[in-house]
């Protein structure tokens, strides 16, 4: 992308151009990560060049927190550090930027431009709800799966205060708007966090003894509403663009799954579900190809059709969809997703196939083993 469509181009290289600031020593960081992950030069010496980089924007950020001045370079700062934790193994440090992100923001509001404050939080917020969606519905006590001081809350109630602001189009629009850098709208998102949240819901209903068979069938309706809604929802594309109304197609089948998954019980041999998932790995197969130029792909769709495989034939197309992508994109976390994939399709089959016990296996075993997955 070139142009005011580049984020990264129009909010960020001005700071590194103007300043000698935490976020060019980030960028920095992340070019000799990348260079050494592209096999140039000596990638040992690079990673110790990038990890020296990172140290110096860490100290740097830190020492300039305090100041209103720097505020908007250092919620900046936050986004690209965290993307280098992501692009070096997921490691759960990206989730303290974000925490961070979401404090200076917070602290300095007024001195943030809207649209480093919107390009930082729907970085924040994708990755976050698509985080929630693998961790098992127990993960919340019944008090917080809706609590107003959740990040879930903050995050989506400060992106959409700013949707609404926008001058350039009305908020409903904006809402439906594909972001080229994720692949889908925001309204797409509230949605999945819904789906989430109904999830933990009904988790906590099925220990609760005195629950009634109504409200039981009162999740499975809303959950079938979940579903019509995302058969019917609408992705606005600011141009027009083949592979991201294709890739927009990927998101919609893949929460179907996850929602049938979660929310519905359905078993992974149930045939409903495996012709779903046939869909979802023909759409994916669409955008994930050798001829397809490098650009943002739908990296969560691809990890949920992973975890509803059962069939070999449908694990075999997924690998080779991941081998393809990590021939493309040296860098990122491809090859860490990809691990956590084959170990779960390995833990399944080590513990036998009892279908009853398998429909959240993935969500268990990504939690137990502490894995942070940045899915975007």
């Amino acid at each position: 992308m070139t142009g005011d469509v580049n984020p990264f181009r129009s909010l960020t290289m001005p700071f590194a151009y103007t300043r000698r600031g935490p976020l060019l020593l980030t960028i920095l960081a992340l070019s000799a990560a990348e260079m050494a992950s592209s096999g140039c030069g000596q990638p040992a010496r690079l990673m110790s060049n990038a990890a020296v980089y990172y140290d110096n924007a860490i100290n740097q950020l830190q020492q300039s927190l305090e100041n209103s001045y720097d505020a908007e370079e250092n919620l900046l700062t936050c986004v690209l550090l965290s993307s280098f934790e992501i692009t070096n193994g997921s490691r759960p440090a990206w989730l303290q930027h974000l925490n961070g992100a979401v404090a200076i923001h917070n602290h300095f509001a007024s001195s943030i431009g809207r649209d480093s404050a919107l390009f930082a939080y729907q970085y924040f917020s994708s990755r976050w709800i698509l985080l929630e969606t693998t961790m098992p519905p127990g993960t919340y006590p019944w008090e917080k799966v809706m609590a107003e001081d959740s990040m879930t809350f903050q995050l989506l109630q400060n992106l959409n205060s700013m949707l609404e602001q926008t001058v350039d189009t009305v908020p409903t629009v904006a809402m439906q708007n594909i972001d080229n850098n994720i692949g889908c709208s925001l309204e797409y998102l509230q949605l999945i966090n819904r789906i989430s949240i109904l999830s933990a819901m009904k988790f906590h209903c099925q220990a609760d003894e005195t629950a009634t068979e109504e409200t039981y069938e009162l999740y499975s309706t809303t959950a079938m509403a979940f579903d019509d809604a995302l058969k019917e929802m609408v992705f606005i594309t600011r141009s027009q663009d083949t592979y991201i109304g294709q890739s927009s197609r990927c998101f919609k089948l893949a929460a179907r799954v996850y929602l049938r998954l979660i929310c519905l019980d359905a078993n992974l041999t149930h045939l409903a579900l495996i012709e779903m998932q046939n869909d979802l790995v023909q759409a994916l197969r669409l955008v994930i190809n050798e001829d397809q130029q490098r650009r943002a792909f739908p990296m969560w769709p691809l990890f949920i059709a992973a975890c509803a495989s059962y069939e070999d034939e449908h694990r075999k197309v997924v690998l080779d969809m991941f081998r393809t992508l990590e021939r493309k994109w040296p860098i990122g976390n491809i090859t860490y997703v990809r691990n956590v994939t084959t170990q779960i399709w390995q833990s399944r089959d080590l513990n036998g196939h009892d279908n009853n016990s398998r429909r959240h296996d993935w969500q268990r075993l990504i939690t137990t083993f502490g894995w942070k997955l940045a899915l975007s």
